[in-house]
């Protein structure tokens, strides 16, 4: 497991279950237009490792994925837009968080949801109400030495073996071939 293997899972997770339907992306810059809306981007911007002990490269892993979800509510005739925007971010805040949790392919994959974080911020200066949720889930699992290997090593070309032995003891031979494998 590694950050990009986690993000993308987390993206498989979020497609077709919420609002945002398969408007879910990564990676992607800012900008997005209405007709994308309502649309999740997903990110992996921070990443923690927290050594398990010397000489094995083994790892605690906390990666930060960043799901930041867009929509945009235009006041209606009986309900204020904002409103309206503040109930769909707080409907897709609770979709995110079951579609997440509950994905059987992360879960089996990661220690622990170590923690969960979410704000919602509504924005009033064009025609509708433009609403983001910016979640945070910090998302804890192993990392071992199959995650940093083939160590990339020199080929052995050749092997010196000095024999010490004490005078009037018969001369020892040793042969070691030291072919090129076919790989």
């Amino acid at each position: 497991m590694n950050a990009a293997k986690l993000r993308e899972q987390v993206v498989a997770a979020l497609i077709k279950k919420t609002a945002a339907q398969d408007r879910v992306y990564s990676p992607m810059d800012w900008s997005t237009t209405d007709d994308e809306y309502p649309c999740i981007i997903v990110q992996t911007p921070f990443e923690h490792k927290k050594s398990l002990g010397r000489n094995i490269p083994q790892f605690n892993t906390i990666t930060t994925v960043r799901i930041t979800g867009r929509l945009q509510a235009f006041d209606s005739h009986d309900l204020h837009g904002a409103a309206q925007a503040e109930r769909q971010l707080e409907v897709l805040r609770a979709q995110i968080e079951q579609a997440v949790i509950n994905s059987y392919e992360l879960t089996c994959e990661i220690q622990q949801f170590a923690e969960i974080r979410s704000q919602i911020d509504i924005c009033a200066e064009g025609e509708g109400h433009m609403a983001q949720l910016l979640m945070d889930l910090d998302i804890e699992y192993y990392q071992g030495p199959e995650e940093f290997y083939p160590i990339n090593t020199a080929p052995l070309e050749g092997i010196d073996i000095v024999f010490s032995v004490p005078k009037g003891t018969p001369a020892h031979q040793v042969n070691i071939d030291l072919e090129k494998s076919q790989e």
